[in-house]
């Protein structure tokens, strides 16, 4: 996964001031450049959160009605389960999606143009339909994870695999019939951990804690609307685990009361302080230390908190911007100008309105 830090200007010279979008998609060994090949709307998501990142595309005016084929044999090319992966940008071009086409549907009509409209989704796809399966975890809980990432990187459905470092409890996890995807939201839920992917990378990983910008947008010129919202939906001022010493059959326990990420200022605890009292009470049958209590309850408070700040951004469209990254918003009032974490990335384009960027954010603090 990309980690490096943008300077806008920067950008702005590699994609020589945003003039001139254009995107090319590759579906099994075919290459579409919007260029030569009118693309009419594509779209590309990418989901840090317990989705499926995805792409559509749409392609018109391509059909020879005398012959009655598409051009350049456009739809021998397109099949589901081929591989689809889309570059996007300018004159300079950065791949944004690796996938595989899920399902795609061509239309005709009498008063209008034929279409081939295409969705695909990434590899998170293939651990969905996976079959059920039973894993036993007698071995660190990231070496199960990797070992399902890898089929699926051995099934052509993604490239690279990327595992964080995960404190396992003593106590055994069991997957019992339930396919690898649920299986991986339980441990993500379980753990905190981010489970997605980008660029055909599979990622399982603590990246709230990473917290360096991926990029610095500036109202009015690079970025073109900013929305934040503020809840105190499922906030608690305290998160209490308990579980059971299997040696001496005695209750033990271990709390959270803040988080170290999430934004500059304060918990929302803080700032409605009739929430310090609220308490969240769990019963794990995982947690057997009181040290393994408290990192759940870490764990429980952290997601509880990262639902406080929300907020909804575009931008020029910009490549580099994806989930699993902070970003950084000025221009704005003080109270907003912030770093955000980013959950949800939208690439758009369209021939007739140009390449933007939307993103998601979230954070567990507010000035």
């Amino acid at each position: 996964m990309d980690m490096a830090e943008y300077k806008f200007k920067t950008l702005e010279s590699k994609y020589d001031g945003f003039l001139g979008p254009a995107f090319e998609v590759t579906v099994g060994s075919m290459k579409i450049d919007s260029s030569k090949i009118p693309i009419s709307s594509l779209s590309v998501d990418i989901d840090a959160g317990q989705s499926a990142g995805g792409c559509s595309f749409v392609i018109e005016s391509q059909f020879d009605y005398e012959k009655s084929k598409w051009a350049n044999n456009l739809l021998e090319a397109i099949a589901v389960g081929a591989k689809i992966i889309i570059q996007g940008g300018y004159v300079k071009k950065e791949q944004v999606f690796h996938g595989f086409v899920d399902q795609f549907s061509v239309t005709y009509s009498a008063g209008g143009s034929p279409s081939i409209s295409v969705n695909g989704i990434d590899a998170k796809g293939y651990l969905m339909n996976a079959s059920d399966q039973k894993y036993l975890i007698e071995k660190p809980t990231a070496t199960v994870v990797k070992e399902i990432f890898n089929d699926c990187v051995s099934a052509g459905y993604a490239t690279k695999v990327t595992v964080g470092s995960i404190t396992d409890f003593n106590a055994q996890l069991i997957q019992d019939e339930i396919d690898d995807y649920k299986f991986l939201c339980f441990l993500a839920e379980m753990y905190n951990m981010n489970f997605f992917v980008v660029n055909g990378e599979l990622i399982f990983d603590n990246l709230m804690s990473k917290t360096k910008p991926v990029l610095t947008l500036t109202l009015g010129v690079s970025l073109l609307s900013f929305s934040k919202s503020m809840s105190l939906r499922n906030q608690v001022g305290k998160v209490v685990v308990y579980g059971l010493d299997p040696k001496t059959k005695e209750a033990i326990k271990g709390e959270a009361t803040s988080t170290s990420v999430g934004g500059a200022g304060k918990l929302a605890s803080a700032i409605a302080s009739g929430y310090k009292g609220t308490v969240e009470k769990e019963v794990s049958l995982f947690a057997t230390t009181p040290e393994e209590c408290k990192n759940l309850a870490q764990a429980r408070f952290d997601a509880r908190a990262f639902e406080f700040v929300s907020g909804r951004g575009r931008c020029l469209g910009i490549p580099e911007v994806i989930p699993g990254r902070y970003i950084k918003i000025e221009g704005v009032d003080n109270k907003s100008a912030d770093i955000y974490f980013i959950t949800k990335v939208t690439h758009e384009y369209s021939s007739d309105q140009g390449y933007f960027t939307r993103f998601d954010v979230k954070g567990a603090k507010s000035k």
